[in-house]
């Protein structure tokens, strides 16, 4: 297969992922490739009526050597997974851990949806007891735009900025965001992913909506009661071709494909028959300069709720036809949870796993697959040469993206040589 891509590829050459499977990317990998089960009860205080649901929660972070004790327990979860992450992947690309002037300047492209909601549902239990003796800082992290300003602050990261809060497609726009960025040469370097951290909101708000799955979401599976709330981040050290080439580091993947479209369909329903999804994955292709049989994996949103796997699975048969028919296809979140504004780059970080170790990830909980969803489905790891694989999330209020990945550099056209 020759890939000729109509847009300018970006070297992916650093990820950083810590995920309930384990603190880093190298074992969070190993879990999920294992499919292990590490789904349990949370254990923060919940409501008599949730306390059984099981989630997809992280263990023993490590507090970064640069930030004192005082200062990190006074960061919100979602900002210290953040940090967490950031580290391994300018670690694993290459890069110091804070910029100086002389270093060509790096954009910073996050996505979040609770931010330091953990931190103000601490600040009401405080208030419900004795109102003035709760403490107000607790307040301070409330806004998106703190995981931001943290990451630009703390690495000095002097290139553009940008935060994105559309819930579960929000770290894959960030990461089309950053490939933007850098092929139009408004840097040529971007960490871009997501994060978020457990919060009652959370698993109240989902389980509100029947939504939510006690026992651990099956995705595609014909009784599949719902989702799986998880925690996580996932950041992706970007950089233009020309960029790695120069700093003389091997790319772990390549990007050559984004879409993002949108519906509106409803606020929470899925468009049912998928046409908006499907515009997503077509363009990502079109971008990728690639055919749909020429993608060897699909990471697929399944979220294990009735309508997302529905709209997913018909989305996905307009598509790849009969002709050329679907590839394997998985779902991971059973093995992470739903991350929300972390999902898109949780999961694009499997897809480039996925591309490098030559494994397809197993789409876990599924004992019984819906025929409603006729999908090739990975019901266990299983090696396999990839040289393509197509990411896809979808999210409330009709908003769908697809992301193309390459193990191997594209040919590029004329025009973008």
């Amino acid at each position: 297969m020759k890939l000729v891509a109509h847009v300018k590829p970006i070297a992916v050459t650093g990820i950083g992922m810590i995920t309930a499977q384990g603190n880093n990317a190298a074992d969070s990998w190993r879990g999920i490739r294992a499919g292990a089960e590490v789904l349990k009860p949370w254990d923060e205080p919940l409501p008599a009526a949730l306390r059984d649901i099981k989630v997809a929660a992280c263990t023993d972070l490590v507090r970064p050597v640069d930030l004192p004790p005082r200062l990190w327990t006074r960061l919100s979860r979602t900002q210290q997974l953040a940090c967490i992450s950031t580290d391994e992947a300018l670690n694993s690309a290459g890069l110091p851990r804070r910029q100086i002037a002389a270093d060509p300047p790096i954009g910073c492209f996050v996505a979040t949806t609770v931010c330091g909601m953990d931190l103000s549902e601490r600040y009401y239990q405080q208030y419900r007891v004795n109102a003035d003796a709760a403490d107000i800082n607790l307040m301070r992290r409330m806004q998106p735009y703190e995981v931001l300003s943290l990451l630009s602050r703390r690495h000095r990261f002097a290139g553009p900025g940008y935060m994105n809060l559309t819930t579960c497609v929000g770290s894959a726009m960030a990461i089309g965001a950053a490939c933007d960025a850098i092929r139009s040469g408004r840097c040529e370097l971007a960490i871009a992913g997501g994060t978020e951290a457990l919060c009652q909101l959370l698993i109240s708000g989902f389980n509100s909506l029947r939504l939510v799955s006690p026992d651990g979401c099956r995705p595609f599976d014909r009784n599949r009661p719902g989702i799986t709330v998880g925690e996580g981040s996932a950041m992706l050290m970007l950089e233009s071709v020309n960029s790695a080439r120069r700093r003389g580091i091997s790319p772990i993947a390549y990007i050559t494909g984004f879409s993002a479209t949108c519906d509106a369909f409803h606020i929470t329903k899925p468009e049912p028959d998928g046409t908006a999804a499907a515009q997503a994955m077509r363009e990502a292709l079109h971008e990728a300069g690639i055919a749909s049989s020429d993608i060897a994996y699909i990471n697929a949103h399944g979220t294990g709720t009735h309508d997302n796997d529905v709209t997913e699975a018909a989305a996905i048969a307009k598509v790849f036809d009969s002709q050329s028919g679907v590839p394997p296809v998985s779902s991971t979140k059973r093995l992470t949870g739903h991350t929300f504004g972390a999902a898109g780059a949780i999961e694009a970080a499997i897809c480039i796993l996925a591309l490098r170790h030559g494994v397809l990830p197993p789409n876990a909980g599924s004992v019984d697959p819906d025929p409603q969803c006729p999908l090739p489905l990975v019901l266990s790891a299983t090696a396999k040469p990839l040289a393509t694989a197509l990411s896809c999330n979808l999210a409330f209020g009709g908003n769908n993206t697809a992301l193309v990945f390459c193990r191997d550099l594209p040919t590029v056209t004329e025009a973008m040589a």
